[in-house]
């Protein structure tokens, strides 16, 4: 009986913590997405910091890639002026998070 308890403990606190991150993910993913077409001196670390949550378990991982995706695809047209705010560790952070392993790799 006892050793069932923890394992229901462990679930349990595993869950949160994946909702816990989640939530976490979800709002920085509303403060990128804020600012569709602008780029404030925040939004690089910003970002940087939603892109680093890709590693995580299913419902976190779609929402990172869906958010910075979205980054990519409403700052493409002055991507080239904009990505000068960003430092070198930062566009390698979001060059490994947009990078897909495709199914025919």
């Amino acid at each position: 009986m006892v050793v069932l308890n923890k394992k229901r403990q462990r679930k349990q606190s595993s869950v949160n913590s994946v909702a816990s991150v989640h939530g976490a993910a979800l709002a920085l993913g509303a403060c990128v997405l804020s600012f569709p077409y602008d780029m404030p001196s925040w939004l690089p670390a910003h970002v940087t910091l939603l892109a680093r949550f890709v590693v995580e378990p299913a419902p976190v991982r779609s929402t990172v890639t869906k958010a910075v995706a979205e980054f990519r695809r409403t700052h493409a047209d002055t991507w080239s002026f904009q990505k000068d705010q960003f430092t070198e560790e930062q566009l390698e952070v979001l060059a490994d998070t947009s990078s897909s392993s495709s199914y025919f790799a």
